[in-house]
């Protein structure tokens, strides 16, 4: 009998009662190997194929997901108990940054950073996705690249895009869910190009009204911009109240008032 018949076979002569059993004894198992029951619903999200329907409805769950750089076709997804966001009426501009920024208002039209939203989205998140640093890596995978400009198709994904002389220098991609967002990358060739353009991506949280502004873990280069801890509980209530708010993110680029 081939292998296939002999499966089949197995799966009609277990029970009601016996499966019960086998699930409740595998999910018993894994909750302890796992150490908890939201490990286990993380883990179970892993072994579905990354898509955009599987991005979004992460999100908007509270989770997020960063594909392995160790493991081909491997993606992590995390929950933690404590997350970083910066609040999008009180957002903090490094003293520093302010004074690049009112350079930029003396500077040439070839030498000054320009803003662009949504222009060129898929250039954007290439970007985003070359190696870099030390080791000359990247969590950006082919197979989110894919899936996120899929979701920049619907009008979910944004980019906030950093131009000198009309050369793409710099930039950041995310998602918006209503009033919620959620930083996923940025990238530079130019000193201080994704930085400038992270400013006008919080200047236009705030002109369009957002409620939740998501920007991962806790200690991150982002504590410049005001970012703040939240814990796992109040953090799944605001994002209940931005997912259902009525925002939209519009496609023109914020007056940055410095």
């Amino acid at each position: 009998m081939p292998d296939a018949s002999i499966s089949a076979t197995l799966r009609a002569s277990i029970t009601g009662p016996a499966k019960g059993f086998i699930k409740r004894f595998f999910a018993t198992g894994l909750t302890k190997v796992l150490r908890g029951s939201e490990n286990v619903l993380l883990w179970s999200y892993s072994r579905f194929e990354l898509s955009p329907f599987l991005i979004y409805q992460g999100y908007v769950q509270g989770k997020y997901p960063l594909p392995s750089t160790r493991y081909k076709n491997e993606v992590n997804w995390y929950d933690p108990e404590v997350r970083g966001i910066i609040p999008v009426d009180n957002y903090k501009i490094r003293t520093d940054l302010l004074r690049r920024l009112k350079k930029e208002q003396g500077f040439s039209e070839e030498q000054r950073i320009q803003i662009k939203v949504n222009l060129n989205f898929k250039d954007t998140i290439l970007s985003c996705a070359r190696p870099r640093g030390i080791k000359n890596n990247t969590w950006i995978t082919p197979e989110y690249v894919e899936a996120v400009i899929e979701l920049h198709n619907m009008g979910i994904a944004h980019s906030v895009e950093a131009y000198q002389d009309g050369i793409l220098v710099g930039g950041l991609v995310g998602l918006s869910i209503n009033g919620f967002f959620a930083t996923l990358s940025l990238f530079h060739t130019v000193d201080n190009a994704s930085k400038i353009a992270f400013c006008y991506l919080l200047q236009k949280l705030k002109d369009d009204g957002f409620k939740l502004h998501h920007c991962g873990d806790v200690g991150s280069w982002f504590t410049q911009y005001g970012m703040v801890p939240i814990e796992r509980g109040p953090y799944r209530k605001e994002l209940m109240l931005a997912v259902t708010s009525p925002v939209t993110f519009t496609s023109n680029a914020p007056v940055l008032v410095i």
